[in-house]
């Protein structure tokens, strides 16, 4: 609306009016004391009647282009000074509603004024003069007579509607709750933290401080909580809360900000119930960075007050009680959390093990590097993979000796003795132990289907594979490990199906290529079979991430149409890696199988049993190993891993 235009005018609602040339809201003819950015948010919305005002439109109405500031929290104050003067309340708006994640619409009736008819004021003692002067116009009775049955009936529906109004708010004036206060809610998911810092360089902060509450709120029984790696995706998002609910199948969304100065962290959270898209809770904490995990209890302790779930004992203790933490140390925690999430294992590595060096009892450190010791890639860790499995169990060791109840070193535990150890027993125990820790641990049934796929128990995989996708629905590898348990069950029509959902949700990735590829060439479809075989090993080379790995399926996959000089090519590629650094012999024994050398390919796993190799647990099941199930020496190499019948 044109500025002439809007300052010519009052715009009434309810028992206010509002002129804006004036600076004044009053409410039954007296003036309010609200000035200065309430009015602009309230004349911004005066201007978009019943259409959403966008927070950025906001923000340009009420700070210059070179004012910092921090916004979120200037606006809500603006809106929430506002509803204060207008007696109105953001979880039951009458004037104004809360679009979450876009903006704010005025929704009561609005009647404009023409300034120069002056103010009419609701109260029979203001400004009446005016009005008794004016000459009243003669009404015939016919008229009268005709609207006067309305009247009648207009004041008994307003005699009913202050009836139920009395039932509901009582003589005390207060709503009589009408549901229960806690809303049904059972799952969850944490949007991805707005760092409201001005630094960029603290994006990696705002995502920890996320990636913890997720991981606070993954305690509290009863409630399922979407894993990082699925809402991460959402991160600066423009999609609707509602629509965001339905991908990942939650009742609920948390949302909010953080803002770091110095060693002040202000955290800003709020719930909202998807299906309705109305807010349920929200509030803004502030404490010293030293104080975080008391931060972190009292904002989950917050939350679960307004779910229907059981708190439990341990999670009702006074938040403060939590141990105060090193702010350096937790930096560097936040800092490995980052880039474990990124599957940078070299630098994951060194920032926990810097968060240890500054506090030798942050057991969640401990469960960190041990988690990211777990799935260091053997060709980048000095030595042989043995001393890289000894590192996993020591760390995961110590993680428990400082914090039982942590899943994560239960996990990398697991891990370990199935992959390294081919303990498939004592690997099962672990994985269960960190399911039962905490039921919303994606990781733990993620592995375990993994272990229990590689073993051969198909339906008992995929069943637990599906249940990691629940906790992670966005999540590209959990999405592409889906696939490739579909591959070695021999279900190729559903791993195709899986692979090709996995790439969607991630074009970058490698893994789903290959196994895509692999499947094709199970299939005999071989010209797609080597498009996506050379597709995954392109993707691993530019990302450096398995690259020995993906070069190995590609080149079983030349062998195996008969492009054999290329399929040797690869085999001398890999010979020429392993002077610098440690090359699974599973990957070379591999591509002899796609020539048909089944002598040296043998020769090559024998040797990948002896170094415990990664990925020599797939024997047992996995296609391309069909060929040799019928020599002695492969059935003794099985033996020797102990696989249970």
């Amino acid at each position: 609306m044109p500025q002439a235009a809007r300052s010519a005018t009052i715009f009434r609602f309810g028992p206010f009016e509002f002129d804006h040339d004036a600076g004044e809201l009053r409410k039954h003819g007296l003036k309010l004391r609200v000035v200065g950015q309430p009015l602009e948010v309230l004349a911004l919305l005066f201007e978009h009647p019943g259409e959403v005002v966008l927070r950025e439109e906001l923000q340009k109405r009420l700070w210059s282009a070179d004012t910092f500031v921090e916004f979120e929290h200037g606006v809500n104050a603006a809106v929430k000074r506002l509803r204060e003067a207008l007696g109105d309340s953001a979880d039951q708006p009458r004037y104004v509603e809360t679009i979450p994640r876009r903006g704010y619409r005025f929704i009561a009736p609005v009647t404009r004024v023409p300034k120069e008819s002056g103010s009419i004021s609701l109260r029979n003692d203001i400004d009446q003069p005016a009005i008794a002067k004016a000459e009243v116009p003669h009404i015939p009775f016919s008229f009268r007579r005709k609207y006067a049955f309305r009247w009648l009936l207009a004041v008994a529906f307003l005699g009913v509607g202050a009836a139920i109004l009395y039932w509901i708010y009582g003589s005390t004036g207060r709503l009589r709750p009408t549901h229960s206060a806690s809303a049904r809610i059972t799952s969850i998911a944490v949007l991805p933290l707005t760092n409201l810092s001005g630094d960029s360089e603290q994006e990696y902060f705002a995502d920890g401080v996320t990636d913890e509450l997720i991981t606070q709120l993954s305690n509290v029984r009863g409630l399922k909580v979407i894993s990082r790696t699925s809402t991460m995706r959402y991160k600066g998002t423009k999609k609707l809360l509602p629509e965001i609910g339905r991908e990942l199948g939650v009742d609920a969304i948390i949302e909010g900000t953080v803002v770091r100065s110095g060693n002040r962290i202000r955290i800003s959270a709020q719930l909202i119930d998807v299906s309705s898209d109305t807010h349920l809770w929200s509030e803004t904490y502030e404490r010293d960075l030293e104080n975080i995990l008391a931060l972190q209890a009292e904002v989950t302790l917050a939350i679960s007050k307004h779910i229907s779930v059981t708190v439990t004992n341990e999670q009702k203790k006074e938040p403060d009680s939590a141990r105060a933490v090193n702010p350096k140390a937790y930096e560097f925690y936040l800092k490995g959390r980052h880039h474990l999430w990124r599957r940078e294992v070299g630098w994951a590595a060194e920032n926990f093990s810097r968060a240890i060096e500054l506090d030798a009892h942050y057991a969640e450190a401990y469960a960190g590097l041990a988690e990211t010791y777990a799935i260091f890639e053997p060709q980048n860790f000095p030595g042989i993979p043995r001393k890289l499995a000894d590192k996993a169990k020591s760390t995961a060791y110590q993680a428990l000796q400082l914090d039982s109840t942590l899943p994560q070193p239960h996990a990398a535990l697991g891990w370990v003795k199935f992959v390294y150890d081919w303990d498939w027993a004592g690997a099962e125990e672990e994985f269960k132990l960190a399911k039962e820790l905490n039921p919303n641990y994606e990781t733990a049934p993620f592995w375990y289907a993994v272990e229990l796929i590689w073993e051969g128990k198909f339906e008992q995989g995929l069943a637990e594979m599906r249940r990691a996708r629940e906790l992670a629905p966005a999540s590209p590898l959990i999405s592409a490990f889906s696939g490739m348990a579909f591959y070695q069950a021999r279900k190729y029509q559903e791993a195709i199906r899986q692979l090709q959902e996995a790439i969607q949700l991630d074009t970058t990735q490698s893994a789903p290529h290959l196994w895509l590829g692999l499947t094709y060439l199970s299939l005999g479809i071989q010209d797609k079979a080597i498009a996506e075989l050379e597709k995954g090993a392109e993707l691993s080379r530019s990302r450096q991430i398995r690259v020995t790995a993906a070069l190995s399926r590609l080149g079983y996959g030349y062998g195996v149409i008969g492009r054999h000089k290329q399929a040797e090519a690869i085999i001398r590629e890999l010979m020429e890696i392993s002077k610098s650094q440690y090359v699974s012999p599973l990957h070379i024994a591999i591509v002899y199988l796609g020539l048909g050398n089944k002598d040296q390919a043998l020769i090559w796993l024998k040797k990948g049993f002896e170094d415990r190799s990664y990925e020599m647990a797939v024997l047992k099941v996995d296609p391309r190993f069909d060929s040799l199930r019928s020599e002695p020496r492969f059935q003794d190499l099985l033996r020797g891993m102990h696989f249970p019948d």
